[in-house]
């Protein structure tokens, strides 16, 4: 199961301190992998992957409020936009 990410944020480099912060989040909602992308046509707009064992530990971790909390203190801009994908 892959989330695949997307949302505007206000400055990248603040951003992406608080991204790195909330391993604890992380792991006890079983993510397994990872990966930030930026888009290349916008530097403020970020992509990211992140791969769970199932749909209800992914659906756990967007859940979370202290997720909210976290993009919320990166100075996410807007909510993020969520796919859930499997392998085809």
């Amino acid at each position: 199961m892959v989330a695949v990410v997307t949302h505007p944020v206000a400055d990248y480099a603040a951003w992406r301190v608080v991204y790195d912060e909330p391993a604890v989040i992380c792991d006890a909602a079983g993510v397994t992998g990872a990966e930030d992308i930026i888009d290349a046509a916008n530097p403020l707009m970020t992509v990211i992957l992140h791969r769970f064992p199932t749909m209800e530990a992914a659906q756990g971790f967007f859940d979370n409020p202290d997720l909210a909390a976290a993009m919320q203190r990166g100075g996410d801009t807007t909510p993020p936009t969520l796919i859930f994908a499997t392998a085809a």
